[in-house]
């Protein structure tokens, strides 16, 4: 058995023996940095958007409620209300026809904001939404 040393020919590191190089490592840990540091941004977005969902969802069962309260009352007993359910206030008004009644309920409370220079979605304190139904006389 001889000895193989380093001028050996079969003692060379060839490429496909070698590792990676340094440069190849620090190009792999940019693009994993960046892939992380998008994944990060795009999880603060889905953050927002389930809580505006969240309240939408709230915002819309506060009105139905209402919605049902007002459906519920006989027409000839049908009058000015308001309601609280969670953080979300309804309040309603009701316009007198000779075949109809008109009602306008306004729900008050956490929100989407319909600012117009805004880029992202924002949550607002005290948004305020309109719903008109008219109920037929029976």
């Amino acid at each position: 058995m001889t000895k193989r040393t380093r001028n050996h020919p079969e003692a060379r590191a060839t490429a496909a023996d070698g590792g990676f190089s340094l440069v190849e490592l620090v190009i792999a840990l940019i693009i994993l940095t960046v892939g992380v540091l998008g994944m990060a941004g795009t999880t603060a977005l889905v953050v927002r958007q389930v809580t505006l969902a969240d309240v939408n969802t709230e915002r819309a069962a506060a009105l139905q409620t209402a919605v049902e309260r007002v459906r519920s009352t006989p027409y000839t007993s049908q009058a000015a209300g308001n309601i609280t359910i969670g953080a979300f206030t309804v309040t309603w008004t009701v316009s007198d026809s000779t075949t109809y009644k008109a009602i306008r309920l306004i729900t008050n409370g956490p929100g989407l904001r319909k600012d117009t220079a805004a880029v992202v979605p924002t949550l607002g304190n005290s948004v305020q939404d309109t719903f008109r139904m008219i109920v037929l006389r029976p």
